[in-house]
């Protein structure tokens, strides 16, 4: 284990600002004490960004090391610039996983009403229609099941990576609900971004 943190020290060098950021999130998220639930927790987001090469990939995969350890549901996605044409890609990306542990009957009771729209979306079922899915719906579904997930599998952390090559429909959903909203279990979305200007 120690070695391990070592070369974790190794790869992040001067990250300690940053790698505090992750530390004072997660706290805030998940509490100081994991077997306290009395505490109140907050969400929010964190941004990572500047050119290629300095390490914001590697940050994000200590923070999704970090968030797993404190127990946290981990969630994870990378914009790509070749998928930027494909509606929901980052969502797919970000909800697949954790919904491929379990089957269609499950997926139709954490879903709802909303089964119809939302799991086309993420690529559970094959569209029925053929044709684009409304996306104020398909945001809407989202929320709902974001909201579930937070519920039912708190804390969760959303990573996402390169961000300025997700698609807009998932990024206009990311920036909506980057905002904790009262009476839902908080959210954290870090993103690392590398746009070059």
């Amino acid at each position: 284990m120690r070695d391990r943190q070592d070369r974790t020290r190794r790869a992040l060098l001067e990250r300690e600002a940053e790698l505090a950021a992750v530390d004072h999130a997660l706290t805030d998220l998940c509490g100081s004490d994991p077997g306290d639930p009395s505490g109140t927790r907050t969400g929010g987001v964190i941004a990572f960004a500047g050119p290629g090469g300095l390490g914001k990939t590697a940050l994000l995969g200590e923070m999704r090391r970090r968030a797993a350890h404190r127990g946290c549901t981990v969630m994870s996605a990378r914009g790509g610039e070749h998928e930027q044409g494909a509606a929901f890609h980052v969502v797919r990306q970000l909800f697949q996983p954790v919904l491929a542990t379990t089957g269609e009957e499950e997926h139709r009771r954490i879903l709802g009403s909303w089964y119809d729209i939302v799991a086309p979306a993420v690529g559970l079922v094959v569209s029925g229609s053929g044709g684009a899915p409304d996306p104020q719906g398909v945001r809407d579904g989202l929320d709902w099941l974001v909201t579930r997930f937070a519920v039912e599998h708190a804390p969760v952390v959303m990573i996402l990576d390169d961000v300025h090559w997700a698609d807009p429909e998932s990024l206009d959903w990311l920036l909506r609900v980057r905002r904790p909203r009262r009476g839902t279990c908080p959210c954290c979305s870090p993103s690392a971004t590398a746009r070059k200007t």
